[in-house]
């Protein structure tokens, strides 16, 4: 554990690796082995019809999100008569899962490649100030041995203004929310065939233009850890990038618990704890209410679920069902608790960051999260492997979490310039906030509640 001067933080920005929420290849091009029609009339048509159904049996927010199914069935029997290659009757099938606008609903696969293998730019480019910019730079990559910098403007790719190839890539992702949907088309922008380069227009704070060929890289999971550190003001931050145990490295859900209470014990004597859930991308809900247990002293109610279940044919939803925190291990941390949160974070991080929040036990500063929570249902048809959500996840009021996501309480968004100085505005706004909350909480002689002080 070490202690960090907030001056010279480095931003913090989720490298989630979004091109697993993009269900269709960005540039639309076909491979050559898809360009014939293998598929028969009465084939797209019986291919579609079930897909359609399986969908109808299982997903559980039709209702809540207002779809009319049964005109997607009818526009989607009279697209697939049309076709005219497999690669358009794959892409249509792909464009009916995402009908649903729901992060957790998509295909999977396909009963052949649809494309080659696909790369980009070692570089996370952010949407800030109406602008797509550079936010951070991989170490190593051929972006910063071309003197790629963070705080340069995305002017346009290969020829085409930046904000319209966003703008084509945002109907091609799957995601619950708007504001998580554009965020990944705007992170997948320079996107496209591995190994390949594309030519970036870009421009400096200072009005400079200039263009640049970048090659496009194999997709690489960025090193995830979680980490303890000190702030200034006995404050302390702890980084919990994911609650799956596969992307942390580890082997099991105990391995990360594990982790997250040898990082917590490093900040046990801290007056004030700062939680980084930006960019966690979820895993497992019990994993991460065991995490929750290590802040409370007596059992809290968490977000509870409802499950679609299908019995002979016919749909129904069982009886909703609630879940609880108990508290966990030898001691409780019971300072006052600040959760970073972005657009990034999804599923099973949702969970853990509505129950700490409506329970009152912690803040959440930063931006609205993806509102996605489905814990989907894998199926397949003749060789279309999809996958939709089976169920209807609910906060302590009632709401849902899917389509809404959990509310920042304090709202924060950085500035160009704050990306270019690699100043993290979210994490200063919750040190400063902490501050004056145990600066007011001394001076009462006493620990106000944390939302009355939100």
């Amino acid at each position: 554990m070490r202690r960090r001067n907030l001056v010279s933080f480095i931003l913090i920005v989720g490298l989630l690796t979004v091109a697993g929420f993009l269900s269709v290849v960005p540039g639309g091009e076909a491979v050559t082995e898809l360009t014939e029609l293998t598929y028969s009339p009465e084939e797209r048509h019986r291919i579609c019809e079930e897909i359609w159904e399986k969908i109808g049996l299982w997903y559980s927010y039709f209702d809540d999100k207002g779809i009319d199914w049964e005109s997607v069935r009818q526009c989607y029997l009279h697209q697939v008569a049309g076709v005219e290659s497999d690669y358009e009757f794959f892409v249509s099938m792909s464009a009916l899962v995402r009908e649903l606008d729901d992060g957790h609903s998509y295909m999977c696969d396909y009963p052949r490649q649809v494309s080659s293998a696909r790369g980009r730019p070692r570089i996370h480019i952010a949407e800030t100030e109406g602008k797509p910019i550079v936010a951070k730079v991989a170490f190593g990559s051929d972006a910063e041995a071309q003197g790629i910098v963070p705080g340069l403007t995305i002017l346009s790719v290969d020829g085409e203004p930046s904000k319209e190839r966003i703008n084509r890539l945002v109907p091609r992702v799957h995601s619950s929310t708007p504001w998580h949907r554009r965020s990944v088309a705007v992170a997948a922008v320079l996107e496209g065939d591995l190994d390949e380069q594309v030519k970036v227009e870009l421009e400096s704070r200072d009005g400079k233009v200039f263009s640049l060929r970048l090659l496009r890289e194999p997709f690489v999971a960025e090193p995830m850890a979680i980490t303890a550190a000190v702030l200034d003001g006995d404050i302390g931050l702890l980084t919990l990038p994911s609650f799956s145990a596969s992307r942390l490295g580890l082997k099991s859900g105990d391995d990360l618990v594990k982790a997250f209470d040898a990082a917590l014990e490093q900040l046990r004597e801290m007056k004030a704890l700062i939680i980084d859930m930006r960019g966690n991308g979820g895993g497992d809900d019990r994993v991460a209410q065991r995490c929750a247990g290590r802040f409370f002293t007596s059992s809290v109610a968490f977000p509870g679920f409802q499950m679609r279940m299908v019995t002979l044919g016919k749909p129904w939803f069982a009886p909703r069902i609630g879940r609880a925190v108990s508290p966990r291990g030898e001691w409780q941390y019971s300072g006052p608790v600040v959760l970073l949160i972005d657009e990034f974070v999804i599923s099973s991080a949702e969970h853990f960051v509505a129950g700490m929040h409506d329970s009152g036990r912690a803040t959440t500063i930063g931006h609205t999260t993806a509102g996605s929570s489905g814990n989907p249902i894998r199926l397949e048809v003749s060789g279309f492997k999809f996958q939709v959500s089976r169920w209807r996840e609910y906060r302590a009021d009632g709401s849902l979490i899917e389509g809404q996501g959990v509310p920042a309480d304090i709202s924060v968004s950085p500035t160009v310039d704050d990306i270019a100085g690699c100043i993290d505005r979210a994490l200063i706004c919750a040190v400063d906030y902490l501050k004056s909350y145990l600066s007011r909480s001394s001076m009462r002689g006493n620990i106000p509640d944390m939302e009355s002080a939100a």
